[in-house]
């Protein structure tokens, strides 16, 4: 496992062997407050650096749900700015940061933190940000995307669920798919005609992990967020969890793919891919 402090000399030497000239003025922020470090009220500890995260943006709501906080790591010489948040749809936000210009970047990875209005009209529960990172700094780069869940400081630890989860055995009566995986792969397959979902996860059979949400980001892509277990002693083996999930309405006919997010106690996501089997 890549340490911390192994991950900084790596990103510190780029932004060395790069520099960070920009003869533009900086971004115009849209943030209530933006500020350098990691705040002491996060409803988790700061996340390592390592193999699983690499210094992507984590965040949360407030408890009233009126404003969204995002954490942001980069250069302290170079520091991200927000320069935009729109609702794209009840449960799906878009913010966009972009770096302020600066001489010459410091070569560390600190965290930066903004707090921002939520827009109006959002729904309960978990919400998807999608945070984009540009490296403006360094010229017009392409932006980063990092599809994050955003659940309040009060229910972050809590095991609730959309969804009716039953262990593979228990699945009688049921046409299961042909094709099956490996343990570990994702995987997801239609029942009823498509009228409902399917998505298998693997882990402790005493706590399978509660899904959050489950949204439709088009017409042919679906995403399901996986949020933590209960907080109780789990039992250490691989078992299969099959999650039954009701379809949002508008999707099409054809292949429809699944993004599995999982969140992680320390705020960060993993995301997989699959294709939705018939």
């Amino acid at each position: 496992m890549l340490s911390r402090t192994a991950g900084v000399a790596a990103i510190a030497l780029v932004v060395a062997l790069a520099g960070c000239t920009n003869l533009g003025g900086p971004p115009t922020s849209v943030a209530l407050t933006e500020e350098q470090g990691f705040p002491v009220d996060a409803p988790f500890d700061e996340p390592e650096f390592g193999d699983t995260w690499a210094g992507e943006p984590i965040g949360w709501l407030s408890d009233d749900r009126s404003t969204i906080t995002i954490v942001t790591y980069g250069s302290s010489g170079c520091t991200f700015i927000a320069t935009a948040i729109d609702r794209i749809d009840e449960r799906r936000v878009s913010i966009a940061f972009e770096q302020a210009p600066a001489e010459a970047c410091s070569d560390d990875l600190a965290p930066r933190t903004h707090v921002l209005a939520a827009p109006a009209g959002l729904s309960d529960g978990t919400v998807i940000a999608e945070v984009s990172t540009r490296l403006s700094a360094f010229g017009n780069a392409e932006p980063r995307v990092k599809r994050l869940p955003l659940q309040t400081v009060e229910t972050w630890s809590e095991g609730t669920s959309e969804t009716i989860a039953t262990h593979l055995e228990e699945q009688d009566g049921e046409d299961l798919p042909d094709r099956w995986p490996e343990p570990g792969e994702p995987f997801a397959y239609w029942a009823d005609n498509r009228d409902s979902l399917r998505v298998v996860t693997y882990g402790s059979g005493s706590c399978p992990p509660p899904v959050l949400v489950l949204t439709a980001a088009s017409a042919s892509e679906l995403e399901v967020v996986f949020g933590l277990g209960p907080d109780i002693p789990c039992t250490l083996d691989l078992a299969a969890t099959i999650h039954v999930l009701q379809v949002p309405a508008g999707l099409s006919a054809g292949d429809i793919t699944l993004t599995l997010i999982t969140v992680q106690v320390d705020g960060t996501s993993t995301e997989q891919t699959t294709l939705v089997v018939d």
